[in-house]
């Protein structure tokens, strides 16, 4: 088979598994939900914002208590074109509150009072943006990948249907959920490598190197997690969740599980790198050593992790720049700031993530080296002084 057949057998068979995986995706969309509210289960609809009324708002600094009414019009489902009066509670909280605006587009939950029909406004309605940009970005990969960037789309829409239909669920029937989060991104690592680089010596070489580089930061989250003394209390909405479960939640391992989880993106990202490298060193030199082939690893490696690292502590940095202004501004001292229990969690998730970067990349390498050299024959050092011209051209070109 000559090596255009083999490229365009490769190419098919990346194609039929992105679409497989596509396909059972979109399957797994159809799970039922999990334990829906009689809140939840009420109709949702789209809203236009027809008129509003302020009287009954109270200004609160830069927020607002209080009741928006408004008159709004129903844009879908099957009371559209009716016009019905919702409500916008405001509770004075900026990270929560709404105002809204004539003409402004609104998700809306329809409730029936003896008949009457009235809304209640969750917030804006944002799909259209959302979808624009959704859309722009995949257009984007499948243009600069091609069957890559197709596989990536995949990748991201299965992560999420699978997080949410699946792993969610199961955290919140109980289940460990260290134990269910190692198998969350065992799963995710090889399914999104395969769709990425295909059932090749690539995709094996990164799923390896990364599962390898999780599971120490999994180990080192647990270890310094316990040392740094930390109880899962930073979680976000961690109150009302703990009320929710019934207490059974053990938010601790929580924590922990959200820190290499976190985390194991990155750790595909850089095992994917170097892979791709040394198997392009690989393609380009067919007699590289195995010794060669770890150090030309290895030099990858040393690149891609000082930026990666810089860019996971300004990824956690940048998310937190308010508190960080807020402390600088109060003069609050540094002994104090780096002993909160909520910076120091954030402390602990860069470090650790950071450990793992570092780790992954000679992980990925010494992979690459065994597993893309395991059939390569040495071949012996030309000696120039004892052959011609001639025959060290034939030699080169073999």
């Amino acid at each position: 088979m000559t090596d255009l057949k083999k490229i365009k057998n490769k190419k098919r068979t990346n194609w039929i598994i992105c679409i497989v995986i596509g396909l059972l995706t979109i399957l797994a969309c159809y799970l039922p939900e999990y334990n829906v509210s009689v809140h939840g289960a009420k109709p949702r609809v789209a809203v236009e914002i027809i008129s509003v009324d302020n009287s009954q708002l109270a200004p609160i600094g830069l927020s607002y208590t209080g009741d928006q009414g408004a008159t709004v019009k129903i844009l879908e489902g099957k009371h559209k074109g009716k016009v019905i009066e919702a409500h916008n509670m405001m509770l004075a909280a900026l990270e929560k509150d709404k105002i809204f605006e004539v003409g402004d587009k609104a998700i809306c939950v329809l409730n029936n009072y003896d008949g009457e029909l009235r809304g209640q406004l969750i917030d804006h309605d944002r799909r259209m943006p959302q979808g624009l940009l959704f859309a722009l970005f995949g257009v984007l990969l499948i243009v600069f990948g091609g069957v890559s960037g197709f596989g990536a789309i995949i990748s991201l829409a299965a992560s999420i249907v699978i997080i949410w239909k699946i792993f969610i669920p199961l955290i919140l029937q109980g289940h460990d959920p260290i134990l269910m989060s190692l198998i969350l991104v065992v799963f995710l690592t090889v399914v999104i490598d395969i769709l990425v680089a295909g059932i090749s010596k690539i995709s094996l070489v990164a799923i390896i190197g990364s599962l390898l580089g999780t599971f120490l930061t999994a180990i080192l989250a647990i270890i310094f997690g316990e040392m740094f003394i930390m109880d899962g209390g930073t979680i976000p909405y961690v109150v009302p969740l703990l009320s929710q479960s019934a207490l059974k939640l053990n938010i601790k391992d929580l924590f922990y599980s959200m820190v290499f989880i976190a985390n194991s993106g990155a750790l595909m990202d850089l095992s994917m790198d170097v892979a791709a490298s040394c198997y392009e060193v690989k393609q380009h030199a067919p007699h590289v050593t195995h010794k060669q082939l770890l150090r030309s690893g290895m030099a990858v490696g040393r690149k891609v992790v000082g930026t990666m690292t810089t860019t996971l502590m300004l990824a956690y940095s940048g998310s937190y720049l308010s508190m960080l202004l807020f402390f600088v501004g109060q003069g609050t001292p540094v002994i104090d700031i780096i002993n909160y229990k909520f910076v120091s969690a954030e402390i602990l998730r860069t470090l650790v993530g950071s450990f793992g970067l570092v780790s992954v990349a000679p992980f990925t390498a010494v992979v690459a080296a065994f597993v893309l050299t395991k059939n390569t024959k040495e071949v012996a050092p030309v000696n120039l002084e004892d052959i011609e011209v001639e025959e060290l051209l034939e030699t080169l070109e073999k």
